[in-house]
């Protein structure tokens, strides 16, 4: 009776939770990106670290950069009364910055995952960024007379999504005239230097202190992707080719060369033990 009424009271718990959020079925995302309140942010250190007998605490320190893309997403879902999630959705995230007498494009593809959406009704929205983060060592080769200071370097954004598969048409804000004149259209897919790495928050030492100004990120599943070659097992190895598997006989041995030589030194004792009874 007791396992029943546990069955019934586990089930109706899950559907209970099953009805307390709502999919949404089609997104559509807007960028708010504005040269004013879009731009290259410093981070302070996270926490204050040393290595002991190296001098790095000496040394002149590169903050970790940061730009958030703001975006608006509208979302539709059933008209219900439970809460509405966008339960994933990719970004790419595209950075026109000056470096030197070039412009660089740095490009990080993001998948948000249960997004939240405010409102009631079929059609919901929220207001959200996406956050790519500069590494130090990126901001230097960047910028390396001002030793990694990037403040004022970024040129436009663009953002790309996809929701269900289906990848929207990228859309750019160009912070510039002078430098938008100059663009051509997506300039974005014709940059040849995808070579610097940029990053998700949950690829910094600041993902703890995050807190929820981000969704959650999807993590890759690296171990399916990885490209180390695994060892080969037993089996394998009895079958390489030119391994030599010959067992060793004991008569190989160091033990059984030494036992040999003792049964010989008896053998030829015995031998002149012999010939010495005979004389006699």
């Amino acid at each position: 009776m007791k396992s029943a009424l546990f069955t019934i009271f586990a089930g109706a718990v899950c559907a209970a939770m099953t009805a307390t959020a709502t999919d949404a079925t089609s997104v559509r995302v807007t960028l708010n990106a504005k040269g004013s309140s879009t731009k290259i942010e410093k981070l302070g250190m996270p926490q204050t670290f040393g290595f002991p007998g190296q001098g790095l605490t000496s040394q002149p320190i590169t903050p970790w950069q940061v730009v958030n893309i703001p975006v608006q997403i509208e979302a539709k879902a059933k008209g219900d009364d439970s809460a509405h999630f966008v339960s994933q959705l990719t970004f790419k995230a595209h950075l026109l910055v000056e470096a030197g007498d070039k412009r660089v494009v740095l490009s990080k593809e993001i998948t948000y995952v249960d997004i939240p959406l405010s409102g009631s009704g079929d059609v919901t929205k929220t207001e959200m960024s996406v956050g790519v983060f500069i590494p130090p060592s990126t901001a230097i080769r960047l910028n390396k007379k001002g030793k990694g200071d990037l403040k004022g370097k970024l040129l436009g954004v663009a953002i790309e999504t996809e929701f269900n598969g289906i990848r929207k048409d990228g859309e750019d804000a160009i912070f510039d005239n002078s430098v938008k004149k100059n663009l051509k259209s997506e300039w974005w897919t014709r940059s040849k230097d995808n070579t610097f790495t940029v990053c998700s928050i949950d690829e910094t030492p600041y993902a703890a202190w995050a807190g929820t100004f981000y969704p959650a990120v999807r993590q890759i599943d690296r171990d399916a992707t990885s490209p180390i070659t695994p060892a080969p097992t037993p089996a394998d190895d009895s079958t390489t080719e030119g391994t030599d598997t010959t067992t060793p006989t004991t008569t190989d041995t160091p033990a059984a060369d030494a036992e040999e030589a003792e049964d010989t030194g008896r053998k030829g004792g015995k031998k002149n033990k012999n010939k010495k009874n005979k004389k006699r």
